[in-house]
């Protein structure tokens, strides 16, 4: 059985703002963790973005098991928005840019979500 499926894989047992604050510490400002177009984010960067994005969350009341929508295209500040959520304790709906209002807003409102971030 492959290591990525094996359960004695410590690298399962961890939860995402783990994983990155452990490539951060490994990678630091050596590695790039995203590349978008000429804009490039460390494992370290990543880190400290997702951090303030958690700030953030938090200071909009999230807490843990809150849902939070959203709503981006595919950029580094989805990437970066994803993490804060899970590093507030938050619970991630994505929804996908080609949605009408009223899918989003079903989503929204099945979801529960306490906030929606999205670009406009």
């Amino acid at each position: 059985m492959s290591d990525a499926l094996n359960n004695n894989n410590p690298l399962q047992r961890q939860t995402l703002p783990q994983m990155l604050a452990e490539m951060a510490a490994q990678y630091g400002d050596q590695h790039p963790a995203i590349i978008e177009g000429e804009k490039s984010i460390s494992y370290a960067g990543l880190l400290q973005q997702a951090r303030e994005a958690a700030r953030a969350f938090m200071a909009l009341g999230v807490q843990k098991g809150d849902r939070v929508a959203i709503w981006l295209p595919n950029m580094s500040e989805w990437i970066i928005a994803a993490c804060g959520v899970h590093a507030a304790g938050g619970v991630l709906v994505p929804l996908n840019t080609r949605m009408k209002g009223e899918e989003a807003a079903d989503i929204l409102d099945r979801s529960g979500a306490r906030v929606l971030l999205s670009v406009g």
